[in-house]
Order: structure tokens, then sequence, then C-alpha cells
């Protein structure tokens, strides 16, 4: 009770969740460089990060020994002593961590950011128009940052026949975004910036779509 079926998937320090196996949209994206300690608990792993806990449980012992290998290890950048894995599974696991050894010490180029499809060149007032015009279609939209900086959010509600209006700034980092809000979020993508809004407002907020945007 108080829990449901994911698929998880680990890559180096982002560990992400998702609906089903062929899901390419997770759920939801932890973030294990906020990683404070892992303790299995009777079939399940309890991950404490800062600010957040995580329950994660298991099918088998052997799956949440081999989860708990694999996240100690990536975190640690070594394998853990005090693992009780077969052979097969600690070779799984050393693979791993070269492979990441690896992937950290290839320079990474410099790439252009996908931009998701809910990004408009617009201004703030025509952001607002925009909203206002294609209202019950997407509620939600990315665009420029004030003063060529950054991106920008704004978010239109309905709330007693009065529209609410929020603009939020997203600040870009060598390691992605954070969103500036109370408690500052921090994101890989702008993907997980929207997704982050669909989540906190539990899905009241939704992209909108290029589509069926009106033309200003």
């Amino acid at each position: 009770q108080g829990y449901r079926r994911v698929w998880a998937g680990l890559r180096g320090l982002k560990l992400a969740f998702y609906r089903g196996p062929q899901d390419q949209e997770p759920l939801e994206v932890l973030d294990l460089g906020q990683l404070v300690a892992v303790q299995a608990e009777s079939r399940a792993l309890v991950l404490r990060l800062r600010g957040q806990e995580v329950t994660m449980k298991m099918e088998s012992w052997e799956t949440q020994e081999m989860w708990r290998g694999f996240i100690l290890t990536m975190t640690k950048m070594k394998l853990p002593r005090d693992l009780a894995l077969l052979p097969g599974h600690t070779f799984q696991l050393l693979e791993a961590l070269r492979e990441e050894g690896e992937r950290r010490d290839t320079p990474v180029s410099p790439v252009t950011p996908v931009v998701p499809s809910c990004f408009f060149e617009v201004t703030r007032p025509e952001a607002e128009r925009l909203l206002e015009q294609s209202a019950g279609r997407g509620n939600l939209l990315l665009r420029p940052g004030g003063h060529g900086q950054g991106v920008s959010v704004t978010t239109r509600q309905e709330l007693d026949g009065t529209a609410l209006l929020r603009h939020y700034r997203v600040k870009r980092e060598a390691q992605g975004y954070v969103i500036d809000v109370e408690t500052p979020h921090r994101c890989s993508s702008l993907a997980e910036v929207v997704q982050f809004f669909v989540q906190s407002s539990k899905g009241s907020l939704q992209p909108l779509d290029p589509e069926y945007s009106s033309h200003l």
C-alpha cells in the first residue's frame, strides 16, 4: 500500500523511473549526487537524499542487493566490500564501473540543448496572450529569459473565473538548469524543467502544444 509499480534505469548518477519498460520519458529522475545513505530494510531499499527520502521495494533479495550494489558503485566509483552477490553479478558491477569511469573521463563536446516543443520565441506579454488564446490546449510554455539570459516559464491557471499568470526564472548552469522557486530545483534538461512543473501541479499544468497554439 502506498507503492506503485515502475521500471527503473540507472546511468551514472541519474536514477530514472518509468511507467513501462518501453517508455522514453521518465516519471521522475533522482540525482544520486545528492545521496546521503542507502539502507536495506526487508526487501526494500531506502534512499536518503538531501531533502528527500525514497523507498524502493524489490521482488527479491537478490534484486535488492544488485540495486544496492549499482547505486553505491556509481556514487562512490568503487565496488562496495559488503555485497553478497554471485560472481557473475559482481562481474556486471565491475564492467559497469569500468564503463562509467571511461564515460566520465571522456571530454564532453559542447552540444546544443534539446528544446521542448513548448518553447516559444516570445516576450513575456506575448506569452501571456498566447496562453490566453490557447486556453484548453495547454497552460505552460517556455520562452527566452529576460535580458537574454536563461529561460523563463510562464503558466496560466483559472481560479474562480480569474486568470492567474505566473512567471519563473530558469538559470542555465554547467550541469543543467536551476528553477528559481522557494526551494531551488535542479534539472539536467529543459524537458525535466517541464516535467517538474507538471508533477508539482499534479497534472493541472500541461505544456502548450505548438500544433494547436494560435499565431500572434
